[in-house]
């Protein structure tokens, strides 16, 4: 695993045999449609780990089947963009619009650039989404957030100041093998930024991500493949399995290519591609 700064790696304590793989993935807590989709996908030993949206509609049902699956890997996803804060919106005037909800992503990456967004309030708020989290018996394995936000060097020095006292010492890093169309590249580009002296040091990441180039319901199998052979270590792979239903439809314009995202993996194909891999499948416990 690596300290989020690109480029750099933990000392490892001994050679890695082979890849640990995490396929991690987003939304659980969104909709009942993605929550069982993506258990779907754990038992049947294609998904290890999972970030669960506590503000969510379905956080609620997310948190009963991770009960019922205690083997899945549950991390906080952080959502400063969609839908209602865990606070009241009184509390964080700086992170909501006026209606009380999250801004959604290009106004919140402007917010976070230009300071309007208060560290404290940034702070609070992900204080009250982890404490969720815990109220729904969950400990969470890691943090990442809804549409990557946390890249954003203003919100990783918060999360390196806030999470390590919650009991939360691993994050979703960007250390990409290669770089896939603009999302990606803005994703890497700010993930590249410094986020402060001394705040890199205290979350660990994984070696290296994949996964922001195969969005879309493309067949992810074969650069999935490619990307395991790239190196001893921990990759990360992110995915976004559910069943595009209406409720789905309703809260996602990211709906469709979900079910997709579910056909690829439950592929036989992909099971037979991670077991010649020889990768271990691990969640963020692994580390």
């Amino acid at each position: 695993m690596s300290a989020f700064a690109p480029g750099q790696t933990l000392a490892a304590a001994h050679e890695e045999i082979m890849d640990k793989l995490i396929i991690n993935a987003d939304d659980f807590g969104l909709t009942e449609g993605i929550n069982n989709a993506v258990v779907e996908g754990y038992r049947r030993g294609v998904i290890s780990s999972t970030t669960l949206m506590a503000t969510a509609p379905a956080a609620g049902h997310a948190a009963r089947l991770a009960a019922e699956n205690p083997g899945l890997g549950v991390g906080l996803h952080l959502n400063l963009t969609w839908g209602e804060p865990a606070l009241p919106a009184g509390r964080v005037r700086s992170l909501v619009t006026g209606d009380g909800r999250f801004p959604g992503l290009a106004a919140a990456v402007a917010r976070l650039s230009t300071g309007w967004a208060r560290a404290a309030e940034l702070a609070a708020e992900l204080e009250a989404q982890a404490e969720r989290l815990r109220a729904l018996g969950l400990s969470a394995t890691h943090i990442d957030s809804h549409q990557h936000l946390h890249a954003h060097p203003r919100l990783r020095h918060v999360i390196a100041r806030v999470c390590p006292r919650l009991g939360i010492t691993r994050m979703r890093g960007y250390r990409m093998q290669q770089v896939d169309g603009p999302k990606a590249l803005a994703v890497r580009l700010a993930a590249a930024l410094p986020a402060g002296s001394g705040s890199a040091a205290q979350m660990a990441t994984p070696d290296r991500f994949f996964g922001i180039g195969t969005m879309g319901g493309k067949d992810f199998t074969p650069p999935l493949a490619r990307a395991l052979g790239g190196g001893k270590g921990t990759l990360e792979f992110m995915c976004h399995p559910g069943y595009a239903d209406r409720e789905l439809q309703e809260v996602s314009r990211y709906g469709a290519p979900r079910g997709s995202e579910l056909k690829v993996l439950l592929d036989p194909a992909f099971r037979k591609m991670l077991d010649a891999s020889g990768a271990r499948l691990v969640s963020f416990a692994g580390l």
